[in-house]
């Protein structure tokens, strides 16, 4: 059976560090929307496309504080997987096994995290991260639906990084234990810690990666943050070129 898989992407051509994901992703075996507003003629061929404003109008696009409309995807997302179902990955997630390989069972995806809010301790914990999410039988009162209900709700002129991807999904699974998702280790989909990158990816000895890890978080925001371009050529010899040589991603 064909897993569906689901993307969304919003305004210029998709770089090459997404390109490269989309290509992995198709490559393993998926079945792939890319959910947008605009159209995007030069995709890599397989790709289907639909129209964002079928979930949501472009007048509901906001930005965070951090003038990033990440939390815009995050609420997008769980109106996709509670009305279609599937496979949500994000557009700087390289898929590194088969579509057969993925578990049968829905699950989520956990990282490692700094915690560093107050009135607890700081150290590092793990985290949901909502990056990849596989939710094949939607279910109304199950996590996804109720992260929808909060996203829904949520003032958008309020909201913070992370508030409504792996703060909320975190919440909502310890309220509610009894959810029914896998909930997969930080080696599953985020083997490479946020602090890490875009370093660990771009250097010429590149770490190993663990070989349960279905997928490969790259963090696109903290590219943005060190002020590396998503569409520079990947170093030779890092882990990047080397993906972009097996899934097809021209890297001149």
């Amino acid at each position: 059976m064909t897993i569906q898989a689901h993307m969304f992407w919003h305004g210029d051509p998709p770089r090459r560090l997404e390109r490269l994901a989309i290509r992995s992703v198709l490559a393993q075996g998926y079945a792939l929307t890319i959910w947008t507003y605009t159209p995007q003629p030069n995709l890599p061929s397989g790709v289907t496309t639909a129209d964002a404003a079928a979930i949501l109008p472009r007048s509901a696009l906001f930005t965070n504080r951090r003038v990033s409309i990440a939390s815009f995807a995050d609420w997008f997302r769980y109106i996709v997987l509670s009305r279609h179902g599937g496979l949500w990955t994000d557009s700087d997630v390289i898929a590194l096994r088969p579509a057969a390989a993925l578990p049968a069972q829905k699950f989520l995806v956990t990282q490692r995290a700094w915690f560093h809010r107050r009135l607890r301790p700081r150290g590092w914990t793990t985290t949901l991260n909502n990056n990849v999410i596989f939710n094949p039988t939607p279910t109304k009162g199950d996590v996804i639906d109720l992260a929808l209900a909060v996203a829904e709700r949520f003032p958008k002129d309020a909201i913070d990084w992370g508030e409504l991807g792996p703060d909320l999904l975190t919440a909502l699974t310890r309220l509610h234990p009894a959810h029914g998702y896998a909930i997969m280790p930080p080696r599953f989909a985020n083997p490479i810690g946020y602090w890490e990158s875009p370093e660990a990816l771009l250097r010429p000895n590149p770490p190993r990666l663990p070989p349960e890890s279905a997928f490969l978080h790259a963090y696109g925001e903290m590219w943005r943050r060190a002020g590396i371009s998503p569409d520079a050529p990947f170093p030779p010899g890092s882990l990047l070129a080397t993906l972009a040589t097996r899934f097809g991603e021209p890297n001149p």
